[in-house]
């Protein structure tokens, strides 16, 4: 049966609320999907926290920078942030930047590591894409909208 509205204003909400809807789930779900496997190739792939022999890891990685992508909706616009931060620290900064690294020894953290841009590669890989168009298009379709 179709929807039917007695005003502008009545299609408008109605509208609305099915993109938010959509922001909220099959788009979200796209950028996680996306920053997630950034972190895992430029983050985790490009360096292993080895101590100072070289062979024994430095620390363990909790994986709590793949858990920490976080959504808020204002208005029809999606925000996503990573938000991983301990003791206070920007951890996203420090990564993405490759300034502040601290583990308490002196080996020149930030040269040796360096930056590991996830976030900015999470957005260039979305930017030049349609992989948000198409997540849009599939949640209005799940919706009952049909977006051409």
């Amino acid at each position: 049966m179709a929807k039917s509205f007695s005003s502008l204003k009545e299609l408008e909400r109605y509208l609305n609320k099915q993109i938010q809807n959509t922001l909220q789930n099959e788009v979200f779900a796209e950028v996680k999907d996306t920053m997630q496997k950034k972190i895992d190739k430029d983050v985790y792939e490009a360096y292993t926290p080895y101590s100072t022999d070289g062979v024994t890891p430095h620390y363990q990685r909790t994986g709590k920078l793949r858990e920490s992508i976080e959504k808020s909706l204002n208005g029809n616009t999606l925000i996503v942030e990573n938000t991983r931060s301990e003791n206070g620290r920007d951890i996203v900064e420090v990564i993405e930047s490759g300034k502040g690294y601290t583990w308490g020894y002196s080996r020149n953290l930030n040269e040796e590591i360096g930056s590991r841009p996830f976030v900015e590669s999470t957005k260039n890989e979305l930017r030049n894409s349609n992989k948000l168009e198409q997540a849009m298009k599939k949640g209005l379709k799940k919706q009952g909208l049909s977006i051409e």
